[in-house]
C-alpha cells in the first residue's frame, strides 16, 4: 500500500507541473518552404547552426531537406534567414493550429482522475483485505491513464513552444551560356573542343 501511495503522490506532483499559464502561446505553427540554393549542403549546415542559436534543434538534415523545431518567437526571423540563404524562395506555406482546447481537455481529465485517486486513497485505510486489493487495482489503472494523459499533454506543450519548419532545398544548376552564332562563318565551323584538346596535347609534348 505504501508503494501505491508513493505512485499517487508522484503522479499528482508531476501533473501540477503541466498546468497552463494565462497569456502564453497556444498556437502550433508549421512552416513548409521550398528554396533555391547554390550549395544545398552548405545551406543545410547554415540552417542547423541558426536554429541552434535560437534555442531550437534539428530533426532532419540532408542535401535536399531540413526539418527544424524552433521557438515560436523565431518564426519571423525564419523568413529573413531564408531570404538571406537562398537565391529565391519558390514556395512558403505557413499553417497554425490552436491547441488551447486540447490542452484544457487533457488537464481536465488529469484533474478528474487525480480526484478519484485521492478518494481511493482515503478508502484504503477503511477497507478490508479483499477491498484493498480491488481499490489498489483501480488505483493502478488510474495512474496508468494519468501517465498517458501527461504524455499527450507534454507533446502539446512542446508543439506550442516549438514551431516546426520543413524546408526543401532545390539546387540552382550552373549552366553554360547558350551557343550564340558568330557573324564570321569560319568561327562557326571550328570545333573548339578539338581545337583546345589539340593545344593541350602539343603542350604535353
Amino acid at each position: 500500500m505504501a508503494v501505491v501511495r508513493t505512485l499517487i503522490l508522484t503522479a499528482i506532483v508531476l501533473t501540477g507541473l503541466t498546468q497552463t499559464v494565462e497569456g502564453e502561446n497556444y498556437l502550433y505553427q508549421n512552416i513548409e518552404a521550398t528554396v533555391l540554393v547554390v550549395d544545398p549542403d552548405q545551406a543545410a549546415d547554415s540552417l542547423e547552426l541558426w536554429v541552434e542559436q535560437t534555442g531550437g534543434y534539428t530533426l532532419l538534415k540532408s542535401s535536399d531537406q531540413v526539418i527544424l523545431r524552433l521557438p515560436f518567437e523565431s518564426i519571423p526571423q525564419l523568413r529573413t534567414k531564408l531570404d538571406d540563404l537562398s537565391e529565391d524562395i519558390l514556395e512558403i506555406s505557413p499553417q497554425s493550429q490552436d491547441l488551447r482546447e486540447q490542452i484544457l481537455e487533457a488537464q481536465a481529465k488529469i484533474n478528474s482522475r487525480e480526484e478519484v485517486l485521492r478518494q481511493s486513497l482515503a478508502l484504503l485505510d477503511q477497507a478490508d483485505v479483499q477491498g484493498t486489493l480491488a481499490i489498489e487495482k483501480e488505483i493502478l489503472t488510474l495512474i496508468d491513464e494519468i501517465e498517458q494523459l501527461k504524455g499527450a499533454l507534454q507533446k502539446l506543450n512542446i508543439d506550442r513552444t516549438f514551431s516546426r519548419a520543413e524546408i526543401s532545398l532545390r539546387y540552382l544548376e550552373q549552366t553554360l551560356p547558350e551557343n550564340i552564332p558568330s557573324s564570321f562563318d569560319w568561327i562557326n565551323s571550328v570545333d573548339f573542343y578539338s581545337f583546345i584538346n589539340q593545344g593541350l596535347t602539343r603542350e604535353g609534348r
